[in-house]
């Protein structure tokens, strides 16, 4: 769509309120409502925000050292004609997700969709087409009397009855977002108590991180209608499964449209170009973390023998690998295990591609697959031997690992990348400040 095509979709829609909303490093979603009056002013010229909001964390504290501070002015929010949606469980309201604009008009280089879509531009020029499709898990929970929250029911994993036990709610997000053309693949209960997963039909890298954005806000809106939390929180209770992202990526031939990561043959199921970017995606997996799983939460979940990644290893069909292969085929793609929701989409697939490419410019080896064994449950001296690495096992040795890696941090653009570890690290210099309810438990009484 163009801009006068967005103009018509929103009388067409009948539209009394525009909520144009971008996204912050945190993934947070920040919008202004915008009345029908000003819809034609809005859609041509954007509105305004703070840079200095880039700078703050979920706590609403900002970093003392960022570069955005109250003196420096205003970036445009422009609605993208592509990226707009009605909201059918809110009355005559839509949204639209920005570009970041410079008062000029000039692409802001900070600006989240942007940094992706300059990643995508590689590809592009070398004939290359991505797809993308994000898997997300999240969890319902309910208030309890003491003003604490719990899962909401229990249900066993993939079960018809964990089924029953939401299906007017899990029904509704399905049929609200198929009303706003966002298509869900599949949605099912999961291993958690009260956990659930929903897969949004594949597209271009930049359509998929934009519609995952939108269906984490329906699902959120639609529990909240019902007393519930959907919480997408990495590793919300100790003795619960945690909530993950993972990505799902496939290359193609722009001129052909053959697949570019099959190899064709049983004994070589994955091309040249397949295990360069898988080793990419190796080499770089450190740094991933810090942009895939950017919270101390994070690290609470990427545990050994937990169902979610904590080694670096690859393999066909293999679900306790990082990156799994899960068809050889013309389906054939990689699955990324180890992110969660509290990234920001955006940074963390410019980080996989950028990743991808990296190995495939230099012509990189994954080594030999692990099809056939449980990597997650191997001892650090299995691991040892077999030459696997750990993923990081915080999120300050995450950062330190992003911001040591060259590849990722030109990928984000020098104020991004510089921003974005400033942003973490407050909120983790918070943590590490904050005196949590198990240090009392274990040391109020201590000797």
């Amino acid at each position: 769509m163009d801009r006068q095509d967005l103009l018509n979709r929103l009388k067409d829609d009948k539209i009394e309120y525009l909520w144009v909303t971008y996204h912050d490093f945190n993934g947070r979603a920040c919008a202004k409502t915008i009345p029908k009056s000003r819809f034609a002013e809005v859609v041509e010229g954007g509105i305004v925000f703070a840079r200095a909001n880039l700078n703050f964390g979920v706590d609403d504290h900002m970093a003392a050292d960022g570069i955005w501070g109250a003196q420096t002015g205003d970036f445009l929010a422009l609605p993208d004609p592509d990226a707009y949606w009605k909201l059918p469980h809110l009355d005559n309201t839509a949204i639209a997700l920005c570009n970041m604009m410079t008062e000029d008009y000039q692409p802001f280089d900070a600006c989240p969709r942007q940094i992706l879509g300059r990643t995508l531009s590689r590809f592009a020029g070398q004939g290359i087409e991505i797809t993308a499709a994000l898997e997300a898990e999240f969890s319902l929970f309910a208030k309890t009397e003491d003003g604490h929250v719990a899962p909401s029911r229990a249900g066993g994993m993939f079960t018809v009855a964990g089924l029953n036990q939401f299906a007017d709610l899990l029904h509704d997000i399905v049929a609200t977002l198929e009303a706003t053309g966002i298509q869900v693949e599949q949605m099912g209960k999961e291993y958690g108590a009260s956990q659930f997963e929903f897969s949004v039909r594949y597209d271009t890298p930049l359509a998929a991180a934009d519609r995952y954005l939108i269906s984490k806000e329906v699902t959120r809106a639609l529990a909240l209608q019902r007393g519930l939390i959907a919480s997408y929180m990495p590793k919300p209770f100790t003795d619960l499964a945690g909530n993950g992202l993972h990505a799902n990526l496939a290359l193609w031939d722009t001129n052909s449209g053959s697949n570019l990561l099959a190899g064709g043959e049983l004994e070589n199921p994955l091309s040249a170009i397949g295990r360069h970017f898988i080793a990419g995606l190796m080499a770089h997996a450190h740094g991933i973390c810090g942009l895939g799983a950017p919270t101390v939460n994070s690290y609470k979940r990427l545990q050994p023998a937990s169902w979610a990644p904590a080694h670096i290893a690859w393999g066909i069909g293999n679900r306790g690998v990082l990156l799994r292969v899960p068809d050889v085929n013309k389906r054939c793609r990689v699955e990324y295990r180890a992110g969660d929701n509290t990234c920001n989409p955006y940074f963390f697939l410019t980080a996989l591609l950028a990743a991808g490419w990296d190995g495939m410019r230099n012509k990189a080896d994954p080594g030999a697959p692990f099809n056939d064994e449980d990597v997650g449950h191997f001892s650090e001296a299995q691991s040892a031997a077999r030459g696997i690495q750990f993923l990081p096992r915080s999120l300050p040795v995450a950062l330190d690992a992003l911001e040591n890696d060259r590849v990722l941090m030109d990928a984000l653009s020098p104020a991004a990348g510089r921003e974005f570890l400033k942003v973490k690290r407050l909120e983790l210099q918070t943590y590490n400040l904050t005196v949590h309810p198990w240090e009392r438990q274990m040391y109020l009484e201590a000797p």
